[in-house]
């Protein structure tokens, strides 16, 4: 057993946001098995052989939850920077990758793994080719993957169908608790109508997420209403492609009627500021995706269009972005930003009963960090500190499923 005592607060995130003030977390192997005041439980469990951290000047949340990344573009990091999408993505980033080796995969996905347990993530969802560098490096670094599977059948890349079939086969026997297989069709420009069809109908058969990048360009929209004769929300919608198992990044370009249908569907949707703003792509809509009742989640996106898999500074900028965006500084408060970072992430691959807030039987994905420095002091509100000021690197200890998995 471990007792970590003397917090200066536990973020809980659970359904009430409590937050404990000098608070105290007991693990019992992977789960939470207590959690409360720091005094309670000491004497509750005064007796008990445990393990003891002293957590004074720290703060404990629970493990955040990048819900859209492509993991091994570290290697793309900073390599094709200030340039206009299309380019961007057509003659910079996809020749690059296609020279990738599986050594190259591999020592990617492990950079990113580093950076992401350095910086308090805990679980990621993936979207990236050769699912064997991507698993060996996750069972080195013991985070918890969703790893997707890229399906592309238009386009200078040929991942359909069939290497789905082939690779999901291969790989089934290696889900887990901490590692789970995704469908990833790349998105509606680059996977034919039959395919979409196809992989709605495999994810459904297999029990499987989809995750698929949707509007984000308006040049997207532009070509799928040339194409379609609709915008890509409603061509979804026309397929019956979009359930509650649907994970859709970036939604930069919604209309008030695709903000409906994905709502009233449940998709869940995925905010990522900092690519959708370095590469000029857009704003999503997130006060009206929120007004509707939609889920929505943060991710980084890769490395190539963000330089970093912090999700501190993603909170920030997510947060601040739709205050002058809005023109409303009481839009996308700090409360709502930490939700989409933790429990909206883990309702959106349902996980909201193991993972995304702090809860008795709940696993134990605890990131401790650090608030004696002077940037976060004082602390009026723990949560405004998190959001508005915390960054990665104040991350002291990083636990999932009980283990300490990163320490300072």
């Amino acid at each position: 057993m471990l007792l970590i005592k003397n917090l200066q607060a536990v973020v809980t995130q659970n359904s009430d946001h409590q937050i404990i003030q000098d608070g105290a977390i007991l693990v019992e192997k992977d789960k939470i098995a207590d959690i409360g005041q720091s005094t309670k439980l000491e004497k509750k469990y005064a007796k008990l052989k445990k393990k003891i951290i002293d957590g004074r000047g720290k703060v404990a949340i629970p493990g955040l939850i990048n819900m859209h990344t492509h993991a091994a573009m570290t290697l793309l990091r900073g390599f094709a920077d200030d340039m206009p999408f299309k380019a961007w993505l057509e003659q910079k980033i996809w020749p690059a990758e296609a020279k990738f080796s599986p050594a190259d995969i591999y020592s990617g996905t492990k950079l990113a793994c580093d950076e992401m347990l350095a910086s308090g993530t805990a679980t990621f969802n993936n979207m990236y080719w050769q699912a064997g560098p991507e698993l060996r490096a996750i069972k080195e670094s013991a985070l918890r993957d969703f790893m997707g599977l890229p399906i592309m059948d238009i386009g200078p890349m040929d991942f359909g169908p069939n290497y789905v079939v082939k690779t999901y086969k291969q790989f089934k026997s290696k889900v887990s608790d901490k590692i789970k297989i995704v469908l990833a069709p790349h998105a509606i420009y680059t996977v034919s109508e039959k395919t979409l069809i196809w992989c709605k109908k495999f994810a459904d058969d297999n029990n499987l997420l989809l995750h698929i990048h949707l509007s984000e360009t308006e040049e997207e929209v532009k070509n799928c209403l040339k194409k379609h004769r609709c915008r890509p929300v409603e061509y979804l919608e026309k397929i019956d492609f979009l359930r509650s198992n649907v994970i859709a990044a970036h939604c930069c370009w919604l209309s008030d009627k695709e903000i409906k249908i994905l709502a009233r569907r449940n998709v869940n949707v995925v905010h990522c500021p900092t690519s959708n703003l370095k590469l000029a792509s857009g704003v999503m809509p997130l006060g009206k995706l929120l007004k509707a009742g939609a889920n929505v989640a943060l991710g980084t996106d890769g490395p190539a269009s963000n330089n970093s898999l912090d999700m501190f500074g993603e909170m920030k900028l997510a947060a601040l972005i739709h205050k002058w965006d809005e023109k409303n500084p009481a839009a996308a408060g700090a409360w709502t930003i930490l939700d989409m970072a933790t429990i909206n992430g883990a309702r959106a691959l349902k996980m909201e009963q193991k993972i995304g807030s702090l809860d008795i039987g709940k696993q134990a994905d605890i990131v401790i960090i650090n608030f004696n420095q002077p940037h976060l002091k004082p602390c009026h509100s723990v949560v405004s500190n998190l959001v508005y000021a915390a960054r990665g690197g104040d991350v002291e200890l990083v636990f999932i499923s009980g283990r300490v998995l990163y320490q300072k």
